[in-house]
């Protein structure tokens, strides 16, 4: 029994835990990046940054929170899905573990610790909850973790959400620990439901909605290209008007809002053990 423990034990010592990549393009995000660096520095072991021609204090930010992640400028001349896709898939390739790609507005929360030594080739969906903006003339604390602050929203629970972007649903992302190829159509989003019960993103694109919020929320359409723009839906949110997604948070996310205190205290327990 005693050597049958300590073998169990020694095996145990051997065993490495699976390093953690995150992979995230940025434009101009000074004003989410403190949170979100803040935050994925406590999940992943090392970041990649691809930053689309910023002139913000976002590079800045990153090696001020991350002073070790890396900071690539993009290759692509436009933000369009497939050339994003195929950029992501070449740093993901050269990498070790479980990679991840996310957008500053998406906060990966939950039980990570459940992966960590997974050794064999494994995939998984995270889901999103989406926070949206009160409007109760409270501002954004830049002190305070976003989770904190915003907990009036809804779990996106749509499995056709990813034929619905004109209407702000969120589909999955990938989780994985081998090289993947991203879908054609989803932008690095998946049409498959979410396996982890508990691990999921916080989706923060609507968390600030006065008029420099929406504004930083529709900057990308700039960066899009005359043919990409031409092939996507009239009503995708990158392209739409301040007023026309003002009206379309209206009509679509606030119906579906409740208050998700309990959710967000249970899922950021693992990554905020004593609650702030």
């Amino acid at each position: 029994m005693l050597d049958s423990l300590k073998l169990r034990t020694a095996a145990a010592l051997r065993l490495k835990r699976v390093p953690r990549t995150v992979v995230c393009h940025f434009y101009n995000e000074a004003f989410l990046l403190p949170w979100w660096l803040s935050h994925h520095r406590r999940i992943f072991d090392h970041g990649i940054m691809i930053d689309y021609h910023s002139t913000d204090s976002s590079r800045d930010l990153i090696r001020r929170y991350c002073p070790t992640w890396e900071i690539h400028t993009t290759r692509n001349a436009y933000f369009d899905s497939a050339p994003v896709d195929r950029e992501v898939e070449d740093f993901e390739r050269g990498r070790v573990g479980w990679r991840m790609a996310l957008n500053v507005t998406e906060f990966l929360y939950g039980n990570f610790a459940q992966l960590d030594y997974t050794a064999r080739k494994t995939r998984h969906f995270v889901g999103n909850y989406v926070f949206v903006d009160p409007l109760d003339g409270q501002p954004l604390d830049p002190a305070k973790p976003l989770h904190l602050q915003r907990s009036f929203g809804y779990y996106e629970d749509d499995p056709l959400a990813i034929r619905k972007l004109d209407q702000g649903k969120r589909a999955s992302r990938s989780l994985h620990n081998f090289a993947v190829r991203y879908p054609k159509i989803g932008g690095r989003h998946w049409k498959q439901p979410p396996s982890l019960p508990d691990l999921a993103i916080f989706y923060y694109g609507f968390a600030c909605l006065d008029r420099d919020g929406i504004a930083r929320k529709l900057q990308i359409a700039d960066k899009i290209s005359a043919a990409e723009k031409a092939e996507l839906d009239p009503g995708h949110p990158n392209l739409a008007t301040q007023d026309e997604l003002a009206r379309k948070i209206d009509q679509f996310h606030r119906p579906r809002c409740d208050d998700l205190s309990e959710e967000i205290r249970a899922l950021a327990a693992h990554q905020y053990p004593d609650g702030a």
